[in-house]
């Protein structure tokens, strides 16, 4: 008994001695997995020049420069002028509307203005009456606003002649001229307070690089950095802004407005707004002698701790479920199911490089750093604008969790740059994580910028020395062939939404129909009839029904779409779907006593697809709109169609055993089958040389739903196709024509899962649009 007691002891001895090792061989990587470099102890103050030069010091240096640059300044601004009694008192009135100062100047994108001002919470509900806003160069919302030019801003930015900030520069490069341009968000513009931006403090550093190295070259700095955007409007601003001032090296510094989507791989925890006063926050439950020496009291504390680090509140358990096919530790770059909007951001960084391009420019790309970890023990008093942002727009993400996504989004971008020869620049990597250099999780104090800068500048020395003495830059020769610079001109265009009343003068009909109503999510609810009601789920943001858009081609002029509507309860959103699946605009409509006109705008025709319903009330209500009436309104009339030929009735030959025809003075009346898509009928059409012409088939369906579509020659697919639910009144279904190709001929088919559909066919003609 007692040597079996001896042996049970030894063995858990054994056992526990065998598990520190091993915690203290992987623990640190298995534990933390990628943890930044340099970490320190926070003491609670804010890091001057001089105290942030130990974290330099350690920091490597390229050859040729000097850790005692850090210190220096770029010089002085010589633009900056005293702020217009004008400007200053926009910007305080904007302040005390409660809205963010700087946006008192920003020069609006008209398109983003106007799909936005009706939007359900939209930023433009408590603006002035008007913004200025310019007209975007390829009509899209993207990017949504741009600074003034050559301004001083109450907010401290100074712009030059082209709305960057920094310097003012000449339009042609000049000659041994390097331009580096700076692209991102907040974090490349910075605040706009601070003395010099962190690209402005990388260029003066390459310029004293340059002339201690005895390079006949200049620097020259583009910031083209913009507050609150992402990729999406980072592209656009490279396309048409800073390719005309022809850039050299583009670095490209963002990873955090597309980063809240991370938050899809946890179950669907709403953030929250603000911290909770009363919370508790997890405290070590393994005294602090066994934690300093042993690993497995490290485990042990962290493991009753649910894995949250000490000194973070208490959250919701989860699960972190990576998407389908996703490894965290080995991404595929080209994966359309990376979460955080990556695809997204990758897309917008190849179109990035496809614009470089033309002129021989070259893309820089960097990590992005999110101040988090499981060992960063945060106050909400002495760190409190990091604590908020990590426990409420981030929440519930654990800061191990918030870590490992920043990680992996770091590993996609250097896989993105090994794949695509693109420099990466390890800057989260190498910056220290020490809270005092940090205003809130991803933005720096004035002097954390200057670190941030200096661990970039360090790392583009490489690729400057290799294009440099390789002779590629600067370059000679012919200037290359580059866009012109944008028109900045501003007009001033309504910020208030009004949705009762429209200039459109011309209903056009057929475009749109009740009766093609479609359930979007399978818990709303739809009651069809003349009025329609639509139920929405009680989720916050879930769509509910759908109608397709048919828009005509030949119509001119601006356009909306017209309901008479009225809204029971909640709030619903009806927005117009684009072919991209976002939205061109929403309306929020609020519940009201009767009907009302609402008019929704459809901005770019062309891309128009359906209209949404959508519930956006919260507090789980299901929201509930009742329509009697939805068209298509023009400024100006559709021309009328020039008639070319008919197609006889008579030709029209059954498809399906099932289905049956019978003519008779009213027209052909076809009864499919109860197979869904089986075909009905058959009508052979001639081969045209004409363009923009149209098979308009007249009809009204009875029952069910009938498909109407033209057959490809080999009868597999269809060349064009509509789907019509049982309607009212006669409707006309327009499908236009290929030139000069046979065609399998006219079919019409059963769209109704388990029933016959019935339609009478009035008439078949082969039109052309004036």
């Amino acid at each position: 008994m007692n040597k079996s007691v001896l042996l049970i002891a030894f063995s858990t001895i054994a056992a526990v001695l065998l598990c520190e090792a091993a915690l203290r061989l992987v623990g640190p990587r298995a534990l933390r997995e990628l943890q930044p470099v340099a970490k320190q102890v926070a003491i609670d103050k804010d890091l001057d020049v001089v105290g942030a030069a130990r974290y330099v010091a350690e920091l490597p240096a390229e050859p040729g420069t000097d850790r005692r640059w850090f210190s220096e300044d770029p010089p002085p601004l010589t633009s900056r002028e005293r702020v217009s009694k004008v400007a200053q008192a926009r910007y305080d009135d904007f302040v005390r509307r409660g809205i963010y100062g700087p946006q008192a100047q920003y020069l609006w994108n008209r398109l983003y203005v106007q799909t936005n001002v009706c939007a359900p919470n939209s930023m433009f509900k408590n603006y002035p009456r008007t913004v200025l806003a310019f007209d975007p160069p390829e009509r899209s919302v993207h990017p949504y606003y741009r600074f003034p030019i050559n301004s001083t801003l109450p907010s401290g930015l100074v712009t030059n002649q082209f709305g960057l900030r920094g310097p003012r520069i000449a339009l042609a490069k000049p000659p041994k001229t390097i331009r580096i341009a700076f692209v991102g968000a907040s974090t490349t513009i910075n605040s706009h307070n601070f003395a010099f931006s962190y690209p402005e403090h990388v260029v003066d550093w390459l310029n004293r690089f340059a002339a201690a190295q005895r390079y006949d070259v200049r620097f020259e700095v583009l910031n083209a950095g913009r507050e609150g955007i992402n990729s999406e409007d980072i592209a656009p601003i490279v396309r048409e802004e800073i390719m005309p001032l022809d850039p050299d090296i583009v670095v490209y510094y963002e990873g955090a407005n597309q980063f809240g989507a991370g938050r899809m791989v946890i179950p669907p925890i709403p953030p929250r707004s603000q911290i909770d006063a009363g919370e508790s926050t997890e405290v070590h439950r393994v005294p602090k002698l066994i934690r300093a020496h042993s690993a497995l009291g490290e485990l042990t504390d962290r493991a009753l701790n649910g894995f949250v680090s000490a000194g973070e509140p208490r959250k919701p358990l989860y699960k972190l479920v990576w998407p389908l096919g996703v490894d965290p530790k080995n991404p595929d770059v080209n994966s359309s199911h990376l979460p955080s909007q990556l695809p997204i951001i990758l897309k917008n960084l190849d179109n990035i490089r496809e614009t470089l391009r033309s002129n021989g420019g070259q893309l820089v790309l960097c990590s992005f750093e999110w101040l988090a970890s499981d060992n960063l023990a945060l106050s909400p008093n002495a760190h409190k604008f990091i604590y908020q942002q990590l426990n409420t727009v981030l929440w519930p993400l654990r800061y191990a969790d918030i870590r490992r996504l920043a990680d992996f989004q770091n590993l996609v971008f250097r896989r993105y740059a090994e794949s695509r020869r693109v420099p990466y620049l390890k800057v989260a990597e190498l910056l220290p994580q020490d809270p005092n250099l940090f205003i809130d999780a991803i933005h720096m104090t004035e002097v954390g910028e200057r670190v941030k800068a200096w661990i970039v500048f360090q790392q583009l020395i490489p690729t400057v020395r290799q294009e440099i003495e390789s002779g590629r830059l600067p370059r000679r020769g012919p200037a290359p062939t580059l866009p012109a610079v944008p028109s900045f001109a501003a007009t001033e265009v309504s910020a208030t939404c009004n949705t009762s009343q429209s200039s459109f003068k011309d209903r056009i009909d057929g475009v749109i129909s009740l009766d093609e109503v479609e359930l979007a999510y399978n818990k709303a609810t739809i009651e069809r009839g003349h009025p329609l009601k639509v139920i929405t789920s009680d989720e916050q943001a879930a769509f509910a029904a759908s109608w397709p858009i048919s828009m005509p081609p030949n119509l001119q002029g601006p356009r909306g779409l017209y309901l008479r509507a009225r809204v029971l309860n909640g709030q619903i959103g009806l927005g117009v779907l684009d072919i991209h699946q976002r939205f061109q605009t929403e309306v929020a409509v609020d519940p009201s006593s009767s009907m009302s006109d609402i008019y929704v705008p459809v901005f770019v025709p062309d891309e128009a697809v359906a209209l949404i319903i959508r519930n956006v009330a919260g507090n789980k209500t299901r929201s509930q709109i009742v329509i009697e009436d939805v068209a298509l309104m023009a400024t100006m009339p559709l021309p009328p169609d020039r008639l070319i030929s008919t197609i006889g009735l008579d030709l029209a030959r059954p498809a399906f055993r099932d289905a049956s025809l019978h003519r008779d003075k009213a027209g052909l009346m076809i009864t499919t089958g109860s197979q869904q898509w089986a075909y009905a009928a058959a009508l052979p059409i001639e081969r045209h040389s004409e363009t923009g012409l149209k098979v308009v088939v007249r009809a009204q369906v009875l029952e069910g739903r009938i498909g109407f579509g033209i057959l490809t020659e080999d009868r597999k697919s269809f060349i064009a196709e509509r789907i019509k639910g049982a309607t009212s009144g006669t409707i006309e279904v327009a499908l236009p024509l290929p030139v000069n190709q046979p065609t399998g001929g006219l079919i019409i088919l059963n769209a109704a899962m388990g029933m016959r559909s019935r339609a009478l066919i009035q008439a078949i003609e082969i039109r052309r649009a004036t």
